[in-house]
């Protein structure tokens, strides 16, 4: 297993501890998810919850286990927390790029 698909497992099974039936799913998106990665790129993972989602609830919710992953891998992780409703039904560029460019 690639250090990218060991990173999104783990950080999965955590959050699938602290949500539940909450989480919904995981999209890799930005430069990982292209396969333009860098050495020093991150991971951009947008986190799909049930709704209600506070966006800055849930990135504090989540810190610890990022961190620890974060460290344990040397790879750093940016989430960005987004209800379903949201993920399905906003348009911004940048969901607009994520539904286009991201894997799930």
């Amino acid at each position: 297993m690639k250090k990218l698909e060991k990173i999104i497992t783990e950080f999965r099974q955590a959050l699938e501890k602290i949500y539940g039936d909450k989480l919904i799913n995981l999209v890799l998106y930005g430069s990982q998810a292209r396969g333009d990665a860098t050495e020093d790129s991150d991971i951009d993972i947008m986190v799909i919850l049930k709704s209600p989602v506070s966006p800055g609830d849930e990135i504090f919710r989540m810190g610890e286990v990022k961190n620890q992953i974060n460290l344990k891998y040397d790879q750093l992780i940016s989430v960005l927390p987004i209800s379903e409703e949201d993920f399905l039904c906003k348009d911004t560029p940048l969901l607009e790029n994520i539904r286009r460019e991201g894997k799930q």
